[in-house]
């Protein structure tokens, strides 16, 4: 047989093609955009389309194109169906040449005049943005209406895929689907994808939205969550609607419900809005709020509050401490502000009050809990919240201005007491403004001779700051603290590094006692003056030691000894007020000595790091050597011998060791060791150990994580202190984390909380779609959390 012959033509009228294409991919993938229009101004095109086919056939009347076997329509110079109604002539030069849009089926027939279109097996497009298949298409160009069989459509820029037995057009930007799935993993041929939600009816809205009736997901072909109705909006843009709600249950709480709704406010400025109940305590609600401006400037506030029909009693105290909560009305208020006011202005805004003392530590877990929330405030702020435990909370506001070597910062800050006991009163800061600097004594001056010379490397530099601390019972004070200082660099020897300062310390109070204390403060203003004088030297010795090793090049070893002297004298101080610690300015004798220790090392392939430090110091007290003492006592003026090492053999891996020693005990103070490793495959290993005698620690931190397989990790924490013999906390997680989702189980255990299990599912590009969890308690009770 001879071969078959194929006729390439280029269609003398290409206008009909490149209309009837544009409604084509309008209909088939106008799911998920905001709109396609087959226009008029396609005809001004000079990108013709150019169609290949074992046979293509016209007809006069009715006047049609019908095209067979093996048809292919190929249309360069466009990329996408979004622009078919503006495409111009290639310009020359330029990028590389983009994906054309090709269109292939075994039949297909074009009814101009009437702007219809049939396809009859195996229908693909294919472009940049989208592939398409299905069986059959019937398609009304005019009304924007059509429907295709057994259609498959791949988005690959959001990997998506969407499928449906029969996808109906059934106006300008709505659609129909009957029988279908939605699935972020590629579906290999014959094999079910590790997840898909399927449907029985599924319509696409005027407004974006994408609305499923008698939706279920499974797990391979294992239905495992069924819904009569689930919603997610469809376009990349954020649109308002409600999240997935989490369910939780414990022995004080009882059965609990939290729904969120995502609001929308704008491109840049969102809300979620919580509501729920508490079957043991009552409604609670919740609302947070961000913004981003840009980089530098961004905000997040957000609100808790619990009605608590629940209160503290001896039967049921939280934490069974004695101290019993009785507010019902509980609340938490906290948020960050940072602001870039251009000119090296800058802003910042914490706030962090809170109703009681139990309340973050009661609800940490969560959607709105205290872990979620000191998360998402220390990634994006690079701040934290303050410690759950502590019951005196801090809120501030502050300007900066920066100058080049100068710093001027003003802030206002208040304190929130959540105890239930307190009877302190806690100043507040309103203001405080501090400036700092550091400036050349003779700068832009020529140096003409030797004193001029000397004093032109002087600098003179200030710490001064005004504080208004205000208290409604107690003590308070205004204070104005002047602290400048001269330094200089003295000549002593090439080798030595000197340097020598001078200060003066003017400090004055007004105080206000509000007549309810019984100090006898002087009436007027208070003074203070101190004088200080440091002196510090150093020098630098350094050599480098080739390396015989295959993996290491050179050592470098730097060596730093360090001296230094400290004198202030000593100042009757009991006269002034005891705010903070810069009311009590204690005198200074001191002689400081120790020698610092860097290690690089250059690798085979030319990488430097960082292979070792050791540093090792102490303090001679002249004024305790001279201090009177009882027949019994005797004096320390030796301080404790201070050393800090560690080390890092290879990239990643690195041991660490820190110590006090007491001279005179003849033992240790404390010390802290630890040994943490990392690599490329995400293994790490965290092992700690610290004790500290005066503060009673002594506790060993385990941290284990290992990479069992490419989609399977296994990490387990412990924290135990000897001390006491007791678990702080422990927990167990592993994680499955195949291409398209996810798994996690952790099982946790504390003092407070026996157990604690969490079975958490994610789907990529859907989000958490099912979470569990339990909690069980010595009563039994457990909860389930998504």
């Amino acid at each position: 047989m001879s071969p078959r012959l194929k006729k390439r033509v280029v269609m003398a009228s290409p206008l009909v093609f490149a209309y009837i294409y544009g409604c084509v991919v309008a209909l088939v993938l106008g799911i998920f955009s905001t709109g396609v229009v087959c226009a008029a101004s396609i005809a001004t095109t000079p990108n013709p389309w150019q169609v290949t086919a074992d046979k293509v056939s016209r007809f006069v009347d009715p006047p049609c194109v019908i095209a067979e076997g093996n048809v292919v329509l190929v249309r360069e110079g466009i990329s996408s169906v979004s622009q078919i109604d503006r495409v111009s002539a290639p310009e020359s030069g330029g990028g590389g040449r983009p994906k054309p849009l090709t269109i292939t089926g075994d039949w297909i027939r074009l009814d101009p005049d009437a702007n219809l279109i049939k396809v009859r097996g195996n229908f693909v497009l294919d472009s940049e943005d989208e592939h398409v298949t299905a069986d059959h298409a019937d398609l009304d160009m005019d009304r924007q209406t059509g429907r295709l069989q057994r259609a498959t459509i791949y988005f690959p820029k959001r990997s998506l895929y969407l499928s449906g037995e029969e996808v109906a057009k059934t106006g300008n930007l709505t659609y129909h689907l009957e029988d279908g799935w939605i699935t972020k993993c590629d579906p290999e041929q014959g094999k079910v994808p590790p997840w898909q939600i399927n449907w029985s009816r599924a319509d696409i809205s005027q407004e974006g939205f994408a609305h499923f009736r008698h939706a279920t997901f499974r797990v391979k072909d294992t239905p495992l969550v069924y819904t009569p109705y689930f919603a997610f909006p469809t376009q990349t843009r954020r649109k308002t609607g409600l999240l997935l709600p989490e369910l939780s249950g414990s022995t004080r709480d009882g059965a609990g419900v939290l729904a969120p709704l995502f609001v929308d406010i704008s491109p840049s400025q969102d809300m979620t809005l919580y509501a729920g109940e508490l079957s043991s305590r009552g409604p609670i609600a919740a609302v947070e709020y961000r913004y981003v401006q840009d980089q530098n400037s961004k905000g997040t506030v957000a609100v808790n509050y619990l009605n608590d029909h629940l209160t503290d009693s001896a039967g049921d105290d939280f934490k069974s401490d004695g101290i019993y909560r009785t507010e019902s009305n509980r609340y938490w208020v906290r948020g960050k502000v940072d602001q870039d006011f251009n000119h090296n202005v800058t802003g910042k805004l914490d706030v962090d009050l809170v109703s009681d003392q139990d309340f973050l530590q009661e609800y940490t877990d969560g959607l709105i809990g205290y872990t979620e929330g000191n998360r998402i405030f220390a990634n994006h702020y690079g701040r934290g919240l303050g410690a759950k435990t502590t019951q005196v909370r801090s809120s501030f506001a502050q300007l900066n201005k920066l100058w080049p070597a100068m710093t001027l910062t003003g802030e206002v800050r208040g304190v929130n007491d959540s105890s239930a006991t307190s009877s302190t009163s806690h100043p507040w800061s309103l203001p405080n403004i501090a400036f700092a600097g550091s400036r050349p004594l003779l700068s832009g001056r020529s140096a003409e001779d030797g004193l001029r010379s000397f004093i032109s490397e002087t600098d003179l530099t200030w710490d001064t700051g005004y504080v208004y601390y205000w208290r409604e019972d107690g003590v308070g004070e205004q204070r104005l603290d002047l602290h400048p200082v001269l330094k200089t660099p003295i000549p002593i020897n090439p080798y030595l590094e000197t340097t020598a300062g001078v200060g003066i310390r003017q400090t004055m109070y007004q105080v206000d006692d509000s007549g309810l204390t019984s100090s006898a403060y002087e009436d007027g203003v208070l003074n203070r003056t101190l004088s200080d004088v440091s002196l510090a030297t150093s020098t630098i010795f350094m050599r480098d030691f080739a390396m015989d090793g295959s993996r290491l090049q050179r050592l470098t070893h730097m060596v730093r000894p360090e001296l230094g002297y400290a004198y202030l004298p000593a100042v009757e101080q009991k006269d002034l007020p005891s705010v903070d610690s810069e009311d009590r300015i204690d005198a200074q004798n001191l002689v400081t000595y120790g020698v610092r220790n860097d290690f690089d090392v250059l690798g085979s392939d030319d990488t430097v790091w960082k292979y070792g430090y050791a540093s090792l110091s102490q303090a001679y007290d002249i004024r305790e050597a001279r201090r009177d003492v009882a027949p019994a006592e005797r004096r320390r003026s030796f301080t404790n011998v201070l050393l800090n090492t560690w080390v890092q053999p290879v990239p990643k891996l690195r041991v660490l060791y820190r110590t006090a020693w007491d001279v005179y005990e003849d033992t240790v103070a404390f010390y802290q060791t630890g040994v943490s490793y990392s690599n490329l495959r995400d293994d790490k290993v965290l092992v700690a150990y610290r004790y500290n005698g005066p503060s009673d620690i002594n506790q060993l931190n385990f941290n284990l994580g290992v990479r069992l397989a490419r989609t399977l990790k296994a990490e387990a924490i412990v924290n135990h202190s000897l001390e006491t013999d007791e678990t702080i906390d422990s927990s167990l997680r592993l994680l499955y984390e195949p291409e398209c989702w996810g798994m996690a189980f952790q099982a946790t255990t504390t003092p407070d909380e026996s157990y604690r299990f969490t079975l958490l599912f994610s789907l990529e590009g859907v989000g958490n779609i099912l979470g569990l969890s339990q909690t069980m308690s010595s009563s039994g009770v457990g909860s389930v959390t998504p």
